[in-house]
């Protein structure tokens, strides 16, 4: 179980502290919500302070322009490394899936497959980007850091992280189309 939320608050800053606040009152309940209808109504009290503090050490990196978009995004984001812990615990916890229509798809085993093979191919073309090329794409697309941010964390100029970037994702593309 996380902190509390009023601990979050607590660790906030003064002005942030009151951002944070805001946000929690007004995010909170559908961000609830969101989880319970996600099959972790037990959870959704700890997957809900998993956001805000994701969000309260996101928030004092750089400023959000779309606050409701990134904190549902970072809610989907902590469904799935819940998930993927309790896969590697044992736990049994299910996010259903949605298919195109809204409703629930049976994934097949041989979706199952594909999946796992397309993580696969994906993983091994990431890994084979050059070293900087591979950490700015990994800080930008899987934790989630602005270009701002991994410019400072790399010591480079944000047009920089923009071409490591756009090169990552033409090599990506190009790669990922050829069988």
């Amino acid at each position: 179980m996380g902190p509390p939320l009023n601990r979050i608050y607590a660790a906030a800053t003064d002005d942030g502290q009151t951002r944070l606040r805001e946000w929690i009152e007004s995010y909170g309940p559908a961000l609830r919500s969101h989880f319970r209808k996600r099959g972790a109504a037990a959870d959704a009290e700890d997957l809900t302070q998993e956001v805000f503090l994701r969000l309260q050490r996101a928030a004092s990196d750089n400023s959000i322009e779309n606050i409701e978009g990134y904190i549902f995004r970072v809610a989907n984001n902590v469904l799935v490394s819940r998930s993927r812990s309790d896969r590697v615990q044992g736990r049994s916890f299910s996010v259903p899936f949605e298919d195109g229509d809204g409703g629930h798809d049976n994934l097949s085993p041989e979706r199952i497959l594909l999946a796992r093979e397309n993580w696969s191919r994906f993983t091994g073309l990431v890994t084979a980007l050059p070293p900087r090329t591979q950490e700015a794409f990994i800080l930008h697309r899987f934790e989630e850091m602005t270009y701002a941010a991994i410019s400072r964390r790399m010591g480079i100029s944000v047009s920089a992280v923009e071409k490591l970037i756009g090169r990552a994702l033409e090599v990506l593309l190009l790669n990922w189309e050829q069988p």
